[in-house]
């Protein structure tokens, strides 16, 4: 599976929630909100604000790195292009570390417990960050440790049920490395278990008492990615919506989910919600869009499977669109136009964009048409129009043009 896209999103879990003043979960409810939201700078600013608020308390730190990684493996190429962030995020988990280790010692046993979970949970994170860097030794010892700190912190309160997301996802992955990784894993003892990884992941499911609905996300993009189990994905995509109903991201797992349970009414009628979403939050169809697009895929985003799928999907939207539905189908003919420019059937493309300019204009459709008029929309140029999009210049960019 794509270790970024869904290794750490647990990382935010409010398992730390009972450690937090009622104002610091306030601002941790509101993040996650947020965050779910693809609202990632108003993400952090509530984390921000939760560490100022309790700068002893390890979980604002790590709630904070936990945004910062999830936007990286959604918005990939984020680091690269946002250096500062890196920084951010690397301090973080220091930190994290730093002020848990004041409170191993603590003569309360819930906030030992609690200062060995966000160690083990920052050290995890740490270690994945040097094994995507291929510091095999790093990510190692790093893992070694954070695998002490939860199972200390299960020995301490052995019903601290969120900590088996942690201890779950480390089983899983640690059993899904590839080839020679996994060589090398068994060498250093790094051994998983996947059904083991499942059903730790489960339990904390089905008794955590913050940690639930990261359990749910996690298992639904194994789901989605890993298992390509589609009918399991859906009621967990489900509940998370219900749990974040204003989430854009968990509403378009539920599209593209349905689409794969080839239950395509549901899928159109759940987009055309999206779209009623879009007309009051313009950078859904903004800066948004490279998580959307990109967050399940990483790298392999807009492969010619990806982009033959969607292209099939926004076809039948057209056919069964009724004839005043005039922006859903100035949105699908753009997207689909997009897709025929990435197989490389212009003629098509063309025909899709000059559609578009024939019919309302939605969020800037009009002009990211007439930028693939200009040129053809490769891969490197969707991408760059996408990050353009989150860096406020595409729009800019196709005027000058």
């Amino acid at each position: 599976m794509k270790a970024p896209a869904a290794a750490l999103l647990l990382l935010f879990a409010p398992a730390g929630a009972r450690a937090l003043t009622p104002a610091a979960e306030t601002y941790l409810d509101q993040g996650l909100q947020k965050l779910y939201n693809l609202d990632y700078d108003q993400a952090r600013e509530r984390f921000r604000e939760l560490i100022r608020l309790e700068p002893g308390n390890p979980y604002g730190y790590l709630f904070e790195a936990g945004a910062i990684w999830w936007q990286s493996s959604n918005e990939y190429g984020l680091f690269k292009d946002t250096p500062t962030l890196e920084g951010v995020f690397e301090k973080d988990i220091e930190m994290v570390i730093q002020t848990a280790d004041k409170l191993l010692d603590h003569p309360d046993k819930l906030v030992r417990a609690e200062a060995r979970f966000a160690a083990g949970m920052a050290l995890g994170t740490r270690g994945q960050w040097h094994l995507m860097r291929g510091n095999w030794m790093r990510a190692y010892f790093d893992g070694k440790k954070a695998i002490k700190h939860l199972n200390k912190c299960v020995k301490i309160d052995p019903d601290f049920h969120d900590v088996y997301l942690g201890l779950g996802v480390y089983d899983y992955q640690a059993a899904k490395l590839p080839g020679v990784l996994k060589l090398g894993g068994v060498f250093l003892g790094l051994r998983g278990d996947e059904a083991r990884g499942i059903e730790r992941m489960q339990r904390a499911l089905d008794h955590g008492r913050f940690g639930s609905r990261q359990a749910a996300q996690f298992l639904a993009s194994i789901y989605l990615i890993d298992r390509k189990d589609f009918a399991s994905a859906l009621p967990l995509v489900q509940r998370l919506r219900e749990s974040f109903p204003d989430s854009v991201y968990f509403h378009f797992l539920e599209v593209t989910t349905l689409y794969r349970l080839n239950r395509l009414d549901e899928s159109h009628e759940s987009a055309r919600g999206l779209l009623e979403k879009a007309k009051s939050d313009p950078d859904l169809l903004g800066r948004k869009q490279l998580t959307l697009f990109c967050g399940l895929s990483g790298e392999e985003c807009l492969s010619a499977r990806e982009v033959s799928a969607a292209i099939e999907w926004f076809s039948q939207a057209i056919d069964r669109a009724g004839a005043g539905e005039k922006d859903w189908l100035s949105l699908n003919y753009l997207y689909r136009g997009i897709g025929h420019d990435l197989l490389g059937q212009r003629s098509l493309a063309i025909d899709d964009f000059e559609r578009v300019l024939s019919r309302p204009d939605l969020s800037g459709s009009h002009e990211r048409a007439r930028r693939c008029l200009l040129r053809e929309c490769d891969r490197a140029e969707v991408v760059q129009m996408l990050k353009g999009i989150i860096q406020g210049s595409a729009v800019a960019g196709t005027k000058a043009q």
